[in-house]
């Protein structure tokens, strides 16, 4: 039964009924199972409503409570529903053991209503993203495969196919900026098996031609991962009337890099890699997840001068963060030339091909799940207002804020801490470690290359 949420009132109502309590004028909330209370209506579809509501048991934590609202009336239709949605929330408890993927709290049944509970995560998903920010970088592109790659290997050894792959269940969580899977669609699931129209979830202009037509399988999930990669790169999603400008329906193929932000290319690599994810044929794409790894791993150690990263890239994924530091510093010495000098001077900063900063910087993100990096320490120094004559104070606290400054002094290299403990930002450091004069100068050209390498 739902009830009135104010106290001295408790009248029963029914929701579809009423909006006010009919005794108080009071806006109508709903108690589930007298645990769950409902703040909002987040949204609604033909099988379902979403809500945000909070969880009595555990202190009022934020949830989400997703209520499945069957569009029949007859009997074995409603158990088989009933027996599908359990089978379906069970799935859902399994996957919520990763991080990444939203907690199922409780399922269940009340007046007739199947209803799920999930952690609520709090932040703003993909669609919102470009909508604020605009076309994604290629570099922030490969970060969202880095992301969530993992995950679709995780639901796919559960023997489970999303099936329903874009920017808008996507969700950057606000406390670490992770990106997290949403929506495993139960109710699309359930609507399928018990009213008999196949397994032909998913949202057109991303969703692959065996799943339209009823099948689904591992590299489906890939597909619309693909897809959601260009129209992020592009800003083009598709059209409200069925139509879409990425597409060339008569050459039957993506033509996406057409519609790239003026002044962006894409890596022939990394093009090719984003092209194997989008093949309309099956049999042409990749299969597994584990091949986009292995061949999202090879592209991110390419080198414009013909530099080695293997040995970077298994220090770095075996921890050895003060090791990779000293590697690091010594691969952009030899880049640069200047081995024999072992510092680099804003010239050579401004030289240095972005290619390598590019591989040097993701891997460095990468291994660090996003903690140490260049790209990292430029977010600090755009955050205090750095520039090329920063003033000494705002210079020192920035230092502090990397863990490079503490007590009014510039620690010692040797005193840093090489864990994923330190401070954010606070690796690479090696790099700067040599004449500390004019080393301002140095950090504002290096974001002011990142900027120009579209890091």
């Amino acid at each position: 039964m739902l009830y009135c949420s104010n106290s001295n009132c408790s009248n029963p109502f029914n929701p579809d009924d009423n909006k006010f309590c009919i005794k108080c004028g009071q806006t109508l909330i709903p108690l589930f199972r007298n645990r769950f209370r409902v703040i909002r209506l987040l949204g609604e579809g033909g099988f379902s409503r979403t809500y945000e509501a909070r969880d009595a048991d555990k202190i009022d934590e934020p949830c989400v409570i997703k209520q499945f609202v069957p569009q029949f009336e007859r009997t074995a239709a409603l158990e088989k529903a009933t027996e599908l949605f359990k089978q379906e929330a069970k799935r859902l408890y399994d996957l919520g053991e990763h991080p990444q993927i939203p907690r199922l709290i409780a399922y269940f049944e009340q007046d007739k209503r199947l209803y799920l509970v999930q952690e609520l995560i709090e932040g703003q998903n993909l669609l919102q993203e470009l909508q604020q920010q605009g076309a994604f970088s290629e570099e922030k592109i490969k970060q969202l495969l880095t992301d969530l790659l993992p995950i679709l290997k995780f639901i796919h050894e559960h023997d489970v196919i999303h099936r329903d792959i874009k920017p808008e269940n996507i969700m950057r969580r606000r406390m670490d900026g992770k990106l997290i899977l949403i929506d495993f669609g139960v109710s699309k699931q359930m609507k399928a098996t018990v009213l008999g129209v196949g397994t032909t979830g998913g949202t057109p202009g991303y969703a692959p031609i065996e799943q339209m037509h009823g099948q689904v399988f591992p590299a489906s999930d890939l597909y619309s991962l693909g897809v959601t990669c260009i129209r992020l790169l592009t800003q083009c999603l598709p059209n409200a009337d069925g139509s879409d400008e990425l597409y060339d329906p008569l050459r039957g193929c993506w033509i996406w890099r057409k519609y790239l932000p003026q002044g962006r290319s894409i890596t022939p690599d990394f093009g090719q890699l984003l092209d194997k994810l989008i093949q309309d044929y099956l049999k042409k794409r990749y299969q597994y997840v584990d091949q986009v790894i292995q061949a999202l791993n090879a592209e991110n150690l390419n080198s414009a001068v013909g530099i080695d990263y293997t040995s970077l890239q298994k220090l770095l994924a075996s921890g050895k963060w003060r090791e990779a530091d000293q590697e690091t510093w010594k691969l952009m010495l030899r880049i640069s030339h200047r081995e024999k000098e072992s510092y680099l001077r804003v010239q050579d900063i401004n030289k240095f091909p972005c290619q390598d900063l590019l591989t040097i910087d993701r891997l460095w993100v990468k291994y660090s799940n996003g903690r140490f990096g260049f790209s990292i320490q430029k977010q600090i120094w755009d955050s205090v207002g750095g520039k090329c004559d920063l003033d000494l104070k705002t210079w020192k606290f920035f230092g502090e804020s990397l863990g490079w400054r503490i007590k009014n002094n510039w620690k010692p290299y040797e005193l840093l801490s090489f864990t994923l403990t330190a401070p954010a930002g606070q690796l690479p450091r090696a790099v700067w470690s040599m004449r500390l004069y004019g080393r301002r100068k140095r950090l504002s050209a290096l974001t002011l290359k990142l900027v120009n390498c579209k890091i």
